[in-house]
């Protein structure tokens, strides 16, 4: 018979192992529950950054986040809907996340920010046959101006006092907030447009030529950002972060916006 002691060294070892082994198994079961988590990731058709082509979703932004959640080794979809469904969606979905979305003050609240994209600038664009007086922001309230609603530009705007239905029209597509430039009976004088998008959009640089860049919104340079919902997991949002900086660190995202930049004038 084995003695006390010896009994007890012996129970001792058995519970320790079972603890062990519990942990260990805890530990797979975890992260295979992390690493199992299927996420939505929802954006806009925003070329260059983001560039919808039937059931393909392109760009430098798409190209930055696809790489930051594979190498986070999450499930996950992008869909590409209108921009105010894509951002409300955003807002309150459990482990949905958004690009390319910009990091203003007024936005700081409602979103788990996971990293940087990119940044580039804005402006005021009228039609190239007006004459128009702008030498600062607060000029353009004497004009009417459109922007895509729940955009970076909408709030913005709506912050520095600009007001819907009298200075300040809502869209929900780019093309309609340029076709709005030219239709006389609708009088809307300005657009507010990242620099590189109004480009990619109007497709030539013929096309272009309507419009003209009247006043660069420097308070508005646009820092485009991943951000998830505040119901997405803790450590979903932490993977995430985790993850984008170690990319950034090590010139992996370097490389990606390097590719780009010689068709990317504007961005910063």
């Amino acid at each position: 018979m084995l003695s006390n002691a010896l009994l007890m060294k012996f129970l001792h070892m058995r519970v320790s192992a079972l603890l062990l082994n519990g942990i260990f198994i805890g530990s797979i079961l975890l992260s295979k529950c992390i690493y199992a988590t299927d996420l939505t990731i929802v954006t806009e058709h925003l070329a260059p950054f983001q560039i919808v082509d039937k059931d393909k979703i392109t760009g430098i932004s798409t190209e930055i986040v696809k790489k930051t959640l594979d190498e986070a080794k999450f499930n996950y979809k992008i869909e590409a809907l209108p921009w105010a469904l894509s951002f409300n969606l955003a807002k309150r979905e459990k482990n949905t996340c958004i690009y390319s979305i910009g990091r203003i003050p007024i936005r700081e609240p409602l979103f788990n920010w996971i990293g940087h994209i990119i940044s580039a600038s804005t402006s005021f664009y009228s039609l190239a046959s007006k004459q128009l007086k702008i030498s600062s922001l607060e000029d353009t309230k004497n004009y009417k101006t459109a922007v895509i609603r729940e955009d970076v530009a909408h709030h913005f705007l709506l912050s520095q006092g600009f007001v819907e239905g009298d200075n300040l029209y809502v869209m929900d597509n780019y093309d309609a907030l340029l076709e709005l430039l030219e239709k006389a009976n609708r009088n809307i004088d300005l657009v507010v447009l990242n620099d590189e998008l109004i480009f990619h959009r109007v497709k030539s640089t013929q096309a272009a030529t309507k419009y003209k860049k009247v006043y660069n919104l420097k308070e508005l340079t646009l820092d485009f950002h991943l951000a998830c919902s505040l119901n997405t997991e803790q450590n979903i949002v932490d993977k995430l972060q985790n993850t984008m900086r170690k990319l950034e660190r090590n010139g992996t995202f370097s490389s990606i916006r390097k590719k780009y930049s010689s068709n990317l004038a504007n961005l910063l």
